[in-house]
C-alpha cells in the first residue's frame, strides 16, 4: 500500500517544481507556473531596464514573486528605470520594495493589479506612469 502513495507523492513534488524560481534567460531569473513566467530577479548592470515580455518562449505575466519574506527583485542593484511590458498582468507583493535607486517606472496597459508594498520605500521614485487597466492597488504600494 505504501508504494502507490510514495509514487503519488513523488509525482506531486515533481509537478510542484515548475513554480520555483531559478531558471534564467540572459540577466533575468524567473519561475514558471501553468506555462506562464514570473520574473523574480535581474542580475545585469544596466540602470535602465525593460522587463522581457517572453523568457525562453514563455510569456511573462507577473513581475516579482513573494518568496519567503518577499525579497525585492531590484533592491540590490543600481536600476533607476523600469518599463513593464503589456504582457504583464500583475506586479507582485514587495516586487520593488526598497529599490532606493529607482526613479522611474512605466507600467504597461495590461497590468490590472499592483501588489501590496510593491514600491514601498522607493524613496527616489519621482515618475510613475500607470497603464489604463489597473483596477487594484495594494496597501502601501507607493509608501515612502
Amino acid at each position: 500500500m505504501k508504494e502507490p502513495l510514495v509514487l503519488l507523492t513523488a509525482l506531486f513534488i515533481a509537478s510542484g517544481h515548475q513554480t520555483l524560481l531559478g531558471d534564467t534567460d540572459g540577466d533575468w531569473t524567473y519561475g514558471v507556473f501553468n506555462n506562464q513566467a514570473y520574473i523574480g530577479g535581474y542580475s545585469g548592470v544596466d540602470t535602465e531596464v525593460v522587463i522581457p515580455a517572453v523568457v525562453n518562449e514563455i510569456s511573462v505575466v507577473q513581475v516579482g514573486i513573494k518568496v519567503g519574506n518577499g525579497f525585492p527583485i531590484f533592491g540590490l542593484g543600481g536600476v533607476t528605470s523600469v518599463i513593464i511590458p503589456d504582457s504583464v498582468t500583475s506586479i507582485g507583493v514587495y516586487a520593488f520594495r526598497f529599490s532606493t535607486n529607482l526613479t522611474s517606472v512605466t507600467i504597461g496597459n495590461s497590468v490590472t493589479s499592483i501588489g501590496e508594498e510593491a514600491f514601498y520605500g522607493c524613496s527616489s521614485l519621482t515618475s510613475v506612469t500607470i497603464g489604463n487597466s489597473v483596477t487594484s492597488i495594494g496597501g502601501h504600494a507607493f509608501f515612502g
